[in-house]
């Protein structure tokens, strides 16, 4: 019975992580918790730093979000989380736009898992240069 943190990776996604932990309760899963990382922003677009509330160390984290455009928040929630002591860090997202660097960014992420829905339409591994962060992104994670 490993150890489990739902995380949210802003404070609008609260409401949906802490539904996400509730279902996992209801399942009889143990040991959850819930996170939030907080970003402070330098300028519109640029995040600066990010504080993590709750208690994350030693945990298994699950970012939940509901949309995955550029992923640098999402990154930035995930590195943040695993500096801070997570076991390890993945996240679930309904909507997966994977725009501009999303997946070099992943790539290079402390992300261990990305699971989605299929509500848009992935590009091929096959388009993505073999070796990238982005080939590494579709085929790890």
């Amino acid at each position: 019975d490993e150890p489990i943190a739902v995380a949210s990776p802003d404070a609008g996604g609260v409401a949906r992580a802490k539904m996400f932990m509730e279902t996992l309760s209801a399942m009889n899963v143990q040991n959850i918790a819930l996170a939030i990382t907080i970003k402070h922003r330098r300028a519109a677009g640029e995040v600066e730093a990010m504080n993590i509330v709750g208690e994350i160390k030693g945990k298994h984290c699950i970012i939940v979000d509901d949309m995955i455009d550029t992923a640098g928040t999402l990154c930035k929630s995930a590195d943040s989380l695993k500096d801070m002591g997570a076991l390890s860090v993945s996240a679930c997202a309904t909507h997966a736009l994977f725009s501009g660097p999303a997946l070099e960014r992943i790539g290079k992420s402390s992300l261990q898992y990305v699971i989605i829905s299929d509500t848009i339409p992935l590009k091929s591994i096959a388009d993505v240069p073999e070796g990238s962060d982005a080939h590494k992104a579709l085929k790890d994670k």
